[in-house]
């Protein structure tokens, strides 16, 4: 009678993977790596959006700053385009106070010495980013 059989000895240096172990930690790392590289290519893209909207931001403050400083012109003229930096532009609307209650595009035929200026940015660039609208009321000042 001979006993169960036994398996065969595996000789030093024949001890390793097998083929599944294998596949299955190279799947495991490509998941891995996958996810790890596709969060920072999230990171990077939501940065620069923050960027573009903390840039537009700073640019209307310094648009309406100079508005505000700017003397009061009356509907036959404006304050003109603000010169801003390399990335957004900058587009200024006046609307002119009619005396009885409203704004409107088109001046009173006499200036009632209240005007509504919307400073409107935008960032430009690959990644489109929400406007940043400011709307600033100027009044003629009264000779003392």
């Amino acid at each position: 009678m001979t006993g169960p059989a036994r398996p065969a000895r595996r000789h030093r240096g024949e001890e390793g993977e097998t083929l599944i172990e294998v596949l299955v930690a190279v799947v495991l790392m490509g998941v891995a790596f996958v996810t790890i590289f596709g969060g920072m290519g999230t990171a990077i893209i939501s940065s620069v959006a923050q960027q573009k909207v903390t840039g537009a931001d700073s640019v209307i403050r310094s648009a309406a700053e100079k508005v505000v400083g700017a003397p009061y012109v009356s509907c036959a003229g404006g304050y003109g385009t603000p010169t801003p930096p390399a990335g957004y532009t900058v587009t200024v609307e006046i609307e002119y106070w009619d005396g009885v209650g409203a704004f409107g595009p088109s001046c009173p035929t006499s200036d009632t010495g209240i005007q509504k200026v919307t400073l409107t940015v935008h960032a430009t660039g690959p990644h489109p980013v929400r406007d940043a609208t400011l709307e600033v009321v100027k009044r003629e000042s009264m000779p003392s």
